[in-house]
């Protein structure tokens, strides 16, 4: 074969591809009924966006966009993330004007050129949630209440939230040069990135995953010292509303975002199965990003989790669920006129809106059955000379095995009327 997919980019393909679907509806029911609403942005953006938004010695701007020169030698970047873009759009289109508070949620891939490792690819997806205008920190506490519903929603459980209050850039600047203060004796113990990175963003130290690097941070000072009263009360009100809201987290004071737009309350899911990299999803609050892009000095706070890593952690229960599609069929039939039946049923129910699906090979009924399994369908319609004549049809359920002996038109009937009540 001359060509084959490029390292870190992958086909979703079958029960893969279905799992991605089911997350993504999950993504669309629960996002709705928080107000969020869908944003589609860009794949491709000015450089210039990301630099801004993430930071220049980050290294998702250092080492992992894919960039280049366009051919109006304009500098541009697939986009890393979906933050900067949203944001971009949200002055672009004056709802910074319009409409005061926008709450956005988008979905598709994103691009870094990082080693690719399990749930880590080239080529990811990310599902995000954008409330831009709002300072309350009751604004955190529905953003978290929305990922952790989402997460429920689509199969997952068994996961950790961990909470940390970064304050302000300003809080940020005395914690800086106590970091360095700290590491500079152990300058010869860190890793080539870590020394780089404390020269020129040493808060980046904190989130090395270098064990070496790991453990002298966890002796670092901790920014808890650094909060003026402010930072601290609005942390506070997130933590006493996450209670009433009924939702569990632990305090982790050493944890930092990869971005340098965070400002004030962060948090990240993480799940054992991921591993080491055990990040499933994370957000926080970012105040200065809309002004940094030239808007008004408003507040905002969002999240983005990965759809390959959360396709890693459906629980077992929420898997076995995925093997069928309930509201599906497949009509096997058996002989020349039950064929032309068979295709005739098949017409009219799909011209009803049921999902229905049938060989039309002529193979062996064993192979015809086959053809069922794969489809993932429920239901399966048999029909052979036997039940032509008795007006009657053989229903298999397909997760049970059970089958049962119906009356075809009565059959047929009852499945318009479900999809019908499903679309009034």
């Amino acid at each position: 074969m001359p060509f084959g997919r490029l390292r870190g980019f992958q086909d979703i393909t079958g029960l893969s591809a279905a799992r991605f679907t089911a997350i993504e509806a999950a993504a669309r029911e629960v996002f709705g009924l928080f107000g969020f609403e869908e944003i589609r942005i860009p794949l491709l953006e000015e450089k210039a966006l990301f630099t801004r938004a993430l930071g220049e010695e980050t290294d998702v701007v250092q080492k992992e966009m894919y960039e280049f020169e366009d051919r109006s030698k304009t500098r541009v970047a697939l986009r890393p993330e979906g933050t900067a873009g949203v944001v971009r759009a949200y002055l672009e289109n004056s709802f910074d004007k319009n409409q005061g508070l926008s709450k956005f949620y988008y979905m598709g891939p994103m691009f870094r050129s990082e080693r690719p490792q399990a749930g880590r690819l080239r080529q990811f997806h990310q599902i995000g949630a954008e409330a831009l205008g709002t300072d309350s920190p009751y604004a955190d506490v529905e953003t978290i209440q929305c990922l952790v519903l989402f997460l429920k929603r689509a199969g997952i459980s068994g996961y950790e939230v961990k909470l940390n209050n970064l304050g302000t850039f300003e809080e940020r600047a005395g914690f800086r040069e106590a970091l360095r203060a700290y590491f500079k004796p152990h300058l010869g113990k860190l890793c080539g990135d870590c020394r780089n990175r404390f020269e020129k963003n040493v808060i980046r130290l904190l989130d090395c995953k270098n064990e070496t690097c790991r453990e002298l941070a966890r002796k670092a000072p901790l920014l808890a010292s650094h909060l003026t009263e402010e930072s601290e009360r609005h942390f506070n009100e997130v933590c006493e509303a996450l209670k009433v809201a009924g939702i569990k987290y632990r305090l982790d004071p050493t944890m930092v975002r990869g971005l340098d737009y965070y400002t004030k309350t962060v948090f990240e899911v993480s799940h054992p199965k991921l591993g080491a990299q055990d990040a499933l999803g994370a957000g926080g609050r970012y105040d200065r990003l809309v002004e940094s892009f030239g808007g008004p000095n408003v507040g905002a706070v969002g999240f983005a989790v990965g759809v390959e890593r959360l396709a890693m952690c459906v629980t077992e229960e929420a898997a076995a669920e995925e093997k069928f599609l309930e509201d599906a069929y497949f009509i096997v039939t058996l002989g020349e006129r039950a064929f032309k039946e068979g295709f005739k049923i098949l017409s009219e129910l799909r011209n009803h809106g049921v999902k229905v699906s049938m060989d039309f090979s002529g193979k062996s009924l064993k192979s015809q059955m086959r053809g069922a399994d794969k489809s993932k369908s429920r239901y399966v319609l048999i029909l052979g000379d036997n039940e032509l004549e008795n007006g009657t049809c053989t229903v298999k359920d397909m997760r049970d095995g059970t089958q049962q002996l119906r009356l075809l038109d009565g059959y047929l009937a009852s499945l318009v009327a479900q999809q019908r009540n499903k679309t009034c």
